[in-house]
Parts: C-alpha cells; sequence; structure tokens
C-alpha cells in the first residue's frame, strides 16, 4: 500500500518536503550573515489552504514553483532527490548593513527555530497517521 496516495499523508509530507527546503534556505542565510553584498532569501509560504482544497477535491495541486537544477544527475536538493519544487526570492524592505548584507541574524535564528518546531509537528502527525493505519489493518500500535 502506498501511503501516499492518502491525501492527509501527502499533504504531510509535501509541508515536510518544504519544510526541508526553507531549513536549507534559512542555513544559507545564516552561513552568509557576514558576506558582504549577500541579500537576504526566503522560500516563498506555502498555500496550507490550497493543499486541504486539493486534499478535498482528491486531486493533486499543481505549483508554479521553478525547479533547482543540478549540474550533475548525481547531485541531490535538500529533499534528498535531484530535483527540489521551490521558489526563493530575496527579501523585500529589510534593513541593509554598511557592507550590504541584509541577513539579520537574530531574526533568520528565530526563523530556524520556527521551522524546526513546525517540522516536529508534522512528522509527529505523520507517525501518529501511521500507527492509526497500522491499527486499522491489525497490525498492533500498543504503543
Amino acid at each position: 500500500m502506498d501511503v501516499s496516495s492518502i491525501p492527509i499523508m501527502a499533504a504531510l509530507k509535501k509541508r515536510m518536503h518544504w519544510l526541508n527546503t526553507n531549513q536549507s534556505v534559512l542555513s544559507e542565510n545564516v552561513a552568509n550573515a557576514d558576506t558582504p553584498g549577500y541579500r537576504n532569501k526566503e522560500l516563498e509560504k506555502q498555500d496550507f489552504s490550497n493543499l486541504l482544497s486539493g486534499m478535498n477535491a482528491g486531486t493533486e495541486v499543481k505549483s508554479n514553483a521553478s525547479q533547482m537544477k543540478t549540474s550533475n544527475a548525481r547531485h541531490f536538493g535538500a529533499g534528498g532527490s535531484a530535483s527540489v519544487s521551490a521558489d526563493v526570492k530575496e527579501t523585500k524592505g529589510s534593513e541593509e548593513a554598511l557592507n550590504g548584507n541584509s541577513v539579520v541574524l537574530e531574526e533568520e535564528m528565530l526563523k530556524l527555530a520556527d521551522n524546526q518546531m513546525e517540522y516536529g509537528m508534522a512528522v509527529n502527525l505523520y507517525k501518529k497517521n501511521m500507527r492509526l493505519l497500522k491499527i486499522a489493518m491489525g497490525k498492533g500500535g500498543s504503543r
């Protein structure tokens, strides 16, 4: 049985994938906090209501996000596959240091912590749904 065919599991998988990609973008910002001229980047917000409406309709939601390119087929993206769906953009209107860097380290650290909490929540929801499926199939779930 492919759990990806279950709408809630597919939505959670997409959410975890987005959060994983967001972690990479935020980490890049932190790593370049002292790089002169580096522009703060952010991942386009995931439209969760769109994900849920696609779940209710029973169809997969199409995204207009661009694909990250690799120079070699053996290179992997943040999600563990060769292509990661993401729309990364520069943050507009953020403060800028004298060296042209627009990363505010404190804000990025808060975003990282928030991203980590959301990822943990998505993983826990995924685990609980898997446990419910196992119980429904009569394969245990005593924990």
